[in-house]
């Protein structure tokens, strides 16, 4: 686990000065990331979106800007490239699969929380485990999922209170000039404390629009978010547990896919939330960390799309499995795809 400690510019610079020898690798993969959105990235209106949504971030969330410059001048990086970086899948899609995360509620130990994170190309060797800490935090510390070379809690994270998140992929047509996601979430774990603070927090707050997220807490609530630019669909189920995929599921969002109802990822979006869906209603308890790690190592099987994801052709593999135990502050952790058994524990 990467030590992160200071205020947002020294912890983004921080990433590069801790592994110089993963430089190289992570301005490989920004340029890679700009080269194949270049034809979208370079036109006048996106150019002049990015700008707006540089302006908007400096107003309303300066600490992740001053975090996602301290990366490009650690890593050698034009901050605007870094930004559009950051972006570009929101933008331009990436690839047809994406991840799936759940929450499943535990009064009596908080909740637990679980995303398998799927992502096409190289990311595994970048990917790491932060341990956040800012002097105008008080005390709290912020255990991220995430990759070198991007902001804090750039897959999912929990903090010392015990709130935690996850996000998943959706890319909507509700978009517009806000807070980006990747922002957002490290933006929601330094501030909350609970799904409700969360929740507050959310509600007032301009996004850029895309994405999900699943929230939990140590008091065992958990919570559903729909992204969009026009607003938030905020799901506080009422039986134990809650999942998502890479689609809306809310009425005001389900119509706003970028992509065709045809396109094979979301095909395969609907077929694993059938899946995990199934497995949930069929419990009674919350599932133990081990009932976890084996429904998230499942694979394909006639007439059952697995939820851990081995590539192959434009698909998606899983790169990580995080399963945060809200109650006690931890992370089990597989750096790769789940069903490898290379697990390990972290602990805030």
């Amino acid at each position: 686990m990467i030590h992160l400690a200071g205020d947002p510019h020294t912890r983004g610079r921080a990433q590069a000065a801790r592994e110089p020898e993963t430089i190289p690798g992570v301005r490989a993969m920004v340029a890679a990331r700009l080269e194949a959105a270049a034809a979208l990235l370079t036109q006048p209106r996106i150019q002049r979106y990015l700008a707006r949504q540089r302006v908007f971030a400096e107003r309303h969330d300066p600490e992740g800007i001053a975090e996602m410059d301290g990366i490009a001048e650690g890593y050698g990086l034009k901050p605007a490239d870094l930004l559009a970086f950051l972006h570009a899948g929101q933008l331009a899609g990436l690839s047809p699969e994406g991840c799936t995360s759940w929450a499943y509620t535990n009064p009596a130990h908080g909740a637990l929380l679980v995303k398998n994170r799927d992502l096409r190309g190289t990311a595994l060797p970048l990917q790491r485990v932060f341990l956040h800490h800012d002097p105008a935090w008080a005390t709290r510390r912020v255990m991220c999922v995430g990759s070198l070379g991007a902001p804090g809690a750039y897959s999912s994270g929990i903090n010392s209170d015990g709130f935690a998140l996850v996000d998943t992929q959706v890319v909507t047509t509700d978009q517009g000039v806000g807070l980006l996601r990747y922002f957002l979430m490290t933006r929601l774990l330094a501030r909350c404390a609970s799904v409700a603070e969360a929740i507050d927090e959310l509600h007032t707050t301009t996004h850029a629009g895309g994405g999900t997220l699943v929230l939990a807490d140590a008091t065992g609530a958990i919570a559903s978010v729909e992204i969009g630019h026009s607003g938030v669909a905020i799901e506080r189920p009422t039986g134990p547990w809650t999942a998502r995929t890479n689609h809306f599921l809310s009425p005001a969002l389900h119509n706003r896919l970028l992509a065709a109802p045809s396109d094979p990822g979301i095909d395969v979006s609907h077929a694993r939330l059938a899946h995990l869906t199934a497995w949930l209603a069929s419990r009674d308890a919350c599932p133990t960390d081990k009932e976890a790690r084996a429904v998230m190592s499942r694979h394909d099987e006639p007439g059952s799309t697995g939820l851990c994801r081995h590539g192959g052709a434009l698909a998606s593999t899983t790169v990580s499995c995080a399963i945060f135990a809200c109650g006690q502050g931890s992370l089990y952790f597989a750096h790769g795809n789940p069903c490898d058994g290379a697990w390990s524990r972290h602990s805030l």
